[in-house]
């Protein structure tokens, strides 16, 4: 039945392949040239000079940490040009510090002690210190910044500043992972905005000028604190479409574009791009577990049983990513093996008639992008193999974010970069009061094992504790996993300096680490 699938989506994978330095440093720049990042192997010497044009994939509202849609990965090449992170991602889910010396717990991950650099300041001169780095998170934690990060901020239960460059965060419960949520919009340390105005940051660029949702550039900030970027100017254009992002690169109308479709990355070999790409998203079924068919487990199974991983991906990512088994992704530091059903079209079809639902039918909700499309389709056709009648309702993102927040769906189509970090995901989407619990599932014995890999400072018992928490989301399925999809930056050939983000669990990059050639 591969063969079929394969066929039956071959007209719309045609669509798709579109028509004609210190450890904390490398974190941002990355180093090598793995397969799928073509940038870095063959770069001469770093030149200064000239401008770099970013197309975006998404339009902002408002330059500052607190606005989400900042500090999500495809945009982050842009809050990392105006503010620096307190701690950084690198290879392998490892979280090292950027602006922080160090960020050291107490003996129970309760008192998080954290070091700045000495010496830094914001673009306008002030000191960015112990007393700012307080402000700014207790700026964020207000639900009047309207940040998501706020959950994050709940956390603390008090934070003192004991010392020009130190504070201490005293913690509501024992967090072995606390640093983990310095990496994006509590650790872009910044000034509050005044009214419209973009918040100011440390960053080794400043605004010149801003057109929200629209455009904005950058200038090199020269009181930089650390190594400046080697761009003078640095132009953003909001290109939101896919394809007439990838046309414009190909123009030269745009030096540097982010891309989540399967057919540009396989082409981009063909038009002469530069690639820097990795496993930055996770593709997903979710289920409604507080709702008949789906509040049975054995239904849930049954759904699992009836999808072919390998064929879906060689359709959809077009061979490009890889399958998906379970919340532990493949680049997570706390990876371990573990089973998750293999395709089983009778095993599907035995459990939907032991739970009474021999003709199962359902609504599946999904976003209108051409891969989200193809995606649903393709699970239509193994779904309706195994006797499951699942009808494709496409909607716009934002009333498909409200259904979900809702609850008011059987089942939905979800893609997360959550998966990115383990610790995150694991108590943001499965634990009964978790911020992201679509599902609505509860689970003591995930539950258990969670709270005791947060507290564990011993890598070596999270991981434990988190693949006991694994296989339960995987035999519980609260959620079925599907594909681990490549994403990243393509660029023309005359960018300088892209990393190798093949071993990265979230995908951040500073534009201040490339250049363009002459």
């Amino acid at each position: 039945m591969k063969r079929h699938y394969l066929l039956a989506s071959a007209a719309l994978a045609a669509a798709l392949t579109l028509t004609a330095c210190s450890a904390s440093d490398d974190a941002l720049s990355g180093t090598g040239g793995a397969a799928g990042n073509t940038g870095a192997a063959a770069d001469a010497p770093a030149v200064d000079g000239g401008t770099l044009k970013i197309g975006l994939d998404r339009p902002f509202a408002k330059l500052d940490p607190a606005d989400g849609t900042l500090i999500q990965m495809p945009m982050m090449v842009l809050a990392n040009a105006l503010y620096d992170p307190l701690m950084v991602n690198g290879d392998n889910g490892a979280v090292q510090p950027y602006l922080a010396k160090s960020f050291t717990p107490d003996a129970d991950a309760t008192v998080w002690t954290l070091d700045l650099r000495e010496g830094v300041t914001f673009s306008d001169g002030k000191p960015l210190d112990a007393q700012a780095v307080a402000d700014h998170v207790a700026r964020l934690a207000k639900p009047e910044s309207k940040c998501a990060c706020a959950l994050d901020a709940a956390a603390i239960a008090t934070t003192a500043v004991t010392g020009p460059t130190t504070v201490a965060f005293t913690l509501k419960a024992p967090d072995a992972a606390f640093p983990n949520l310095f990496t994006r919009s509590l650790g872009y340390v910044s000034e509050a905005p005044s009214g419209d105005s973009p918040a100011v940051g440390s960053g080794p660029y400043t605004v010149e000028s801003v057109q929200p949702g629209v455009s904005v550039t950058l200038a090199r900030n020269p009181a930089y604190w650390g190594t400046k970027g080697h761009a003078d100017k640095l132009v953003y254009r909001v290109l939101s479409d896919a394809d007439s992002r990838y046309q414009s690169l190909r123009s030269g109308d745009t030096d540097l574009i982010w891309t989540e479709t399967p057919g540009q990355l396989k082409q981009a070999a063909a038009d002469g791009l530069r690639t820097a790409t990795g496993p930055g998203s996770t593709s997903t079924v979710v289920f409604n577990t507080k709702a008949a068919p789906f509040d049975d487990v054995r239904v849930r199974r049954a759904v699992q049983y009836a999808i072919d991983r390998e064929a879906l991906e060689k359709v959809v990512f077009l061979g490009q990513g890889a399958v998906s088994d379970g919340p532990i992704g493949s680049r997570s530091p706390y990876r371990t093996a573990g089973a998750y059903p293999a395709h089983d079209t009778a095993r599907a079809r035995a459990l939907l008639a032991e739970a009474g639902h021999p003709d199962l039918a359902f609504d599946y909700l999904v976003d209108s992008r051409p891969e989200a499309q193809q995606r649903a389709t393709v699970l239509q056709q193994m779904l309706g193999e195994a006797g499951i009648r699942m009808t494709i309702k496409p909607m716009d993102n934002a009333s498909l974010g409200t259904a979900m927040l809702q609850r008011k769906f059987q089942v939905l189509d979800f893609i997360t970069s959550m998966f990115g970090d383990t610790d995150t995901a694991l108590g943001s989407l499965y634990l009964p009061n978790s911020p992201y619990n679509f599902m609505g599932w509860t689970d003591p014995e995930a539950a258990k094992a969670i709270a005791e890999g947060r507290a564990s400072t011993d890598p070596a018992k999270r991981s434990a504790a988190y693949g006991q928490a694994a296989r339960r989301v995987v035999d519980e399925a609260p959620m079925a996993f599907l594909t681990e999809n490549t994403v990243g930056f393509l660029s023309t050939a005359k960018v300088g300096g892209l990393p190798d983000l093949s071993k990265r669990t979230v995908l951040n990059v500073s534009p201040a680490t490339l250049w363009v050639k002459r």
